[in-house]
């Protein structure tokens, strides 16, 4: 469950500065493709689980806050 709070949280953070700038849909957007980049590197390098919740997780805390910063 922390693991994926943390991935929320990334996705999150990612977000927040680009939907602050006005661009919520790339927002959720870069923070999807730096989901799928760390799934990649914890495949490549055997140092992590790549997990499918863990990047929707990440897509999900990048929504709630391209949600919460546009309306």
């Amino acid at each position: 469950m922390r693991d994926k709070l943390l991935h929320f949280a990334a996705g999150a953070i990612i977000a927040a500065p680009i939907t602050w700038i006005g661009y919520p849909i790339n927002a959720v957007i870069v923070a999807g493709l730096a989901g799928i980049a760390k799934e990649y590197i914890d495949k490549a390098t055997g140092r992590g689980t790549p997990e499918l919740a863990d990047f929707i997780a990440t897509v999900m805390g990048a929504a709630v806050v391209a949600a919460l910063l546009t309306h």
